[in-house]
C-alpha cells in the first residue's frame, strides 16, 4: 500500500526550519544562499517537489546554486556529494556540530582542507586518515595541507584518500614532515616536471614526462649542475638521431659533464666542434662502407683521435680505406689508430709506410707450402713381378 500527499497538497504543507539556522546562520548569509538552502530543504521533505530544479525555480544559474551549497557546506549544514549531477545531502546542524566538537580538534585545518577540495569535502572517516598523518607520522598541519594540494595537482579534486595516504607514507619514509620540507619537495618536483616537459616539447612530443624521465632530468640539474637553458642547448646536437630519447640525451650530457662543460655558452661552443666531428664521422663511415649513421659514441671516439691524440683527418681516412673488407671495420679502424698513436704515426707518409710494412709482414708471415715428394717411375716386366710375388698358402 502506498500513501502520499498529492502534488497540490505538498504545495500547501509546511517546511520546518530549525531556529538555530534562523538565529545563527541566516544573518550572515546572502539572500540567494538562503533561497537555495530553503528550496533544497523543501525538496528534502517533499520529493515530488524535485520535479523542478532549483536553478529553474529560482531563475538563477546552476553555477550560483552550486556556489550556495558550497557555502552551506563550509558551515557544516550540507554535504556536496557530486557536481554532475549535483547531489547534496542535508545534515542535522546540531548533531554535526556536536560531532565536530567531540572529535575534531583540528577545525582550522579541516576548513582549509575543505576549501582545497570544494565543493567536495572530507568525510569524518577520511579525516581519521588526516589526523593519523599528524599524530602517527608526525607531520605538521602545514605539511598536511601541502600534501593534499600536491595530490590534487596530480590526480584532480577527485583524488581518493587511499592515494593521499600512500603519498603520505612515502613522504614520511623520506622525512618530509615539515611545511618547509614539503614545499621544497613540491618545488623540486615541479621543476623537474616542467624541465622534462620542455625537452619533450622541443622534440614535438605532446605527452607528459614519465617518472624515469623526470628522475633523469633531476640528476642533470642536481648532480651534474646543468640548468634548463644548458640542457635545451644540447637538443640540437641530436638532430642526426632519428628518434631522440632521454637516454641518448643523457649520454651526450654525460660526455659534456666529464668535459666540465655544463653552461649554455660552453655547450654552444662545443656544438661547433661537435657538428664538424659529426660531419667527419659521416664521411668516415661512408669510406668504411657502413650504411648506418654513426652514433654519439662513434662520434665521441672519433673525436678523441682528432682532438686528444691530434691525429689529422687524412691519416684517419687513410686507415679507414684499409679497413673496408674487415668483418668489423670500425673496430679494426680503432685497432690501427691506437697502434699508430703508440708508435707516434701522425702524418700521411708515416701512415703509408706503416700500411706497406703491415702488408709485407702479412706476406712473409704466410706459412710455406709443404714439400712434395716425387717418386721415380719405371717399367716392371713379368719376371720381376713373379720374383717379388709371395704365395701366402705356400710353406717357406
Amino acid at each position: 500500500m502506498i500513501c502520499r500527499f498529492s502534488s497540490e497538497a505538498e504545495r500547501r504543507e509546511l517546511t520546518p526550519v530549525d531556529n538555530l539556522f534562523i538565529s545563527e546562520y541566516l544573518p550572515e548569509a546572502e539572500g540567494q544562499d538562503v533561497q537555495v538552502y530553503l528550496y533544497g530543504l523543501m525538496q528534502c521533505y517533499y520529493p515530488s517537489m524535485r520535479d523542478t530544479s532549483i536553478d529553474a525555480a529560482l531563475s538563477i544559474p546552476q553555477s550560483r546554486v552550486l556556489r550556495a551549497f558550497v557555502y552551506w557546506q563550509s558551515k557544516g549544514l550540507v554535504r556536496v556529494l557530486s557536481e554532475e549531477p549535483l547531489t547534496v545531502e542535508y545534515i542535522n546542524a546540531t548533531i554535526e556540530e556536536a560531532t565536530i566538537a567531540d572529535n575534531n580538534k583540528y577545525s582550522k585545518l579541516v576548513a582549509s582542507l575543505n576549501a582545497l577540495t570544494a565543493p567536495k569535502q572530507f568525510l569524518l572517516r577520511e579525516l581519521r586518515y588526516v589526523y593519523n598523518f599528524i599524530e602517527q607520522y608526525g607531520m605538521e598541519e602545514g605539511a598536511v595541507l601541502e600534501l593534499v594540494a600536491y595530490c590534487i595537482q596530480l590526480k584532480s579534486k577527485r583524488v581518493s584518500i587511499n592515494y593521499i595516504d600512500a603519498v603520505a607514507q612515502d613522504w614520511c619514509e623520506h622525512g618530509i614532515l615539515t611545511t618547509e620540507r614539503a614545499q621544497q619537495y613540491i618545488s623540486e618536483y615541479l621543476q623537474k616536471k616542467h624541465g622534462a616537459s620542455e625537452v619533450l616539447k622541443r622534440w614535438n612530443k605532446r605527452r607528459k614526462p614519465t617518472q624515469d624521465e623526470m628522475d633523469l632530468y633531476d640528476k642533470w640539474i642536481r648532480q651534474w649542475g646543468f640548468d634548463e637553458e644548458a640542457i635545451l642547448a644540447v637538443c640540437p646536437q641530436l638532430v642526426s638521431v632519428g628518434t631522440p630519447t632521454f637516454a641518448i640525451l643523457n649520454d651526450r650530457l654525460n660526455t659534456l659533464y666529464l668535459q666540465n662543460k655544463t653552461k649554455k655558452e660552453q655547450i654552444i661552443e662545443s656544438e661547433k666542434g661537435f657538428s664538424s666531428d659529426r660531419e667527419f664521422a659521416l664521411l668516415l663511415f661512408s669510406r668504411l662502407g657502413k650504411i648506418e649513421p654513426p652514433t654519439q659514441t662513434h662520434i665521441a671516439q672519433i673525436g678523441m683521435f682528432l682532438h686528444e691524440k691530434k691525429m689529422p683527418e687524412a691519416v684517419i681516412l687513410l686507415a679507414a680505406d684499409a679497413c673496408t673488407n674487415a668483418d668489423r671495420p670500425f673496430g679494426y679502424l680503432k685497432t690501427i689508430l691506437k697502434d699508430w698513436c703508440e708508435k707516434g704515426i701522425l702524418t700521411v707518409p708515416q701512415a703509408e709506410r706503416a700500411l706497406v710494412e703491415h702488408e709485407n709482414k702479412k706476406k712473409t708471415s704466410r706459412p710455406a707450402k709443404k714439400d712434395t715428394f716425387v717418386f721415380e717411375q719405371r717399367a716392371v716386366n713379368n719376371e720381376e713381378v713373379a720374383a717379388r710375388f709371395v704365395n701366402l698358402d705356400e710353406d717357406i
